[in-house]
């Protein structure tokens, strides 16, 4: 696994190695093996259409996976750089807390954070790294190099809300209805901009939108309208975001654009 930032223990780094080095068997590394005693039974076997099956519940699978929640797929969609171009260019942007980040094939990487660097990675969505673009995409237990998951982090405004909802609990409860919280932009958080609250949620972009809710409270009922900012396409044929079914080049209705022409890297 390659690393890089503020790495915790349990990620050694290893030497910068290509793609194709990283993902080859090494005999120098310590192996570890199963120890019997300490394996806590999970999964239940069985057998469909003549095929071997073993089937994780909700529990196991969520148990599994939250130890990766803050973990963010890493897309280049022409080229990706050497390792050393991922270290320095994750570096440069200078993300809060510990990361680390590994290949997951030759496309795409996994970057694994602990902090406020997942938020802020996240958000930017297309990045820079080793002069390559980098979309970022949220990782899920269903994570597939072919498609992409529905989800977003997307800005939403609560215009006329009660000023005194203008409480972190609050505001975590009313974005909880409509997405996942994950953050208040400054002038919310500070209540200097009492006209609007300002949140992000994170969006499943094949979900229906909800435009208003109803908040009760003492003998009042308000309805409060909320407006979205920027809400990605996401395009039901090919499993994309960034463009509708209608602009998909995939199922032939748009022609497929030609790839951006790299000039060379001037020499020093």
């Amino acid at each position: 696994m390659a690393n890089s930032g503020s790495t915790p223990p349990e990620y050694p780094t290893p030497k910068q190695a290509s793609y194709a080095n990283v993902t080859a068997s090494s005999s120098h590394q310590s192996n570890l093996p199963f120890d019997p005693k300490r394996i806590v039974p999970i999964g239940t076997y069985n057998e469909k259409d003549g095929k071997k099956v073993l089937g994780f519940s909700s529990s196991e699978n969520d148990r599994l996976a939250a130890s990766w929640k803050l973990t963010l797929i890493g897309k280049f969609s022409f080229a990706i750089p050497h390792p050393k171009g991922i270290d320095s260019g994750l570096s440069s942007l200078k993300l809060k807390g510990p990361y680390s980040w590994s290949f997951a094939n030759p496309s795409h990487i996994i970057i694994k954070l602990r902090g406020g660097g997942f938020n802020m990675l996240w958000m930017g969505t297309l990045w820079s790294l080793g002069d390559c673009p980098m979309r970022v995409f949220k990782w899920t237990p269903s994570f597939n190099p072919r498609t992409e998951a529905p989800l977003a982090p997307v800005w939403i405004r609560l215009p006329g809300l009660p000023i005194h909802f203008f409480d972190h609990n609050a505001l975590f409860a009313i974005s909880m209805i409509i997405g996942t919280p994950l953050q208040v932009d400054s002038q919310t958080a500070s209540r200097s901009r009492l006209s609007m609250a300002r949140v992000c949620v994170e969006l499943n972009l094949l979900k229906d939108r909800i435009e208003e809710l109803v908040l009760e409270f003492d003998d009042t009922s308000h309805t409060q309208k909320i407006i979205y900012e920027r809400i990605p396409d996401y395009c039901n044929y090919c499993k994309h975001i960034g463009h509708s079914i209608e602009g998909c080049y995939m199922n032939g209705k748009r022609t497929r654009p030609p790839p951006p022409v790299r000039r060379p890297t001037p020499k020093a």
